[in-house]
């Protein structure tokens, strides 16, 4: 079976849409260092959430170069300093 453009320009944008948000999880979990302060198991959680994010980005990234997603520069640069 053959996607269509539409069905791919789709797929593309809810997986661009999904890696914005993994990047988004990645930045929280940061914070969540500065709001643990010295409860030992409050830096655990905040390192286990890290890993978990950098994780799902890790894999969404992945996916996009199985599909050859490729993004103009101007709009690789708006996303990252969203």
């Amino acid at each position: 079976m053959v996607q269509s453009s539409d069905s791919n320009q789709k797929i593309c944008k809810d997986l661009l849409d999904e890696i914005d948000k993994a990047r988004l999880e990645i930045e929280l979990s940061e914070k969540t260092f500065q709001w643990a302060e010295n409860d030992p198991e409050a830096i655990d959680l905040a390192i286990t959430r890290k890993r978990a994010a950098v994780e799902h980005f890790n894999f969404l990234i992945k996916q996009a170069k199985k599909i050859n997603l490729k993004l103009e520069k101007e709009d690789l640069i708006n996303r990252v300093l969203k």
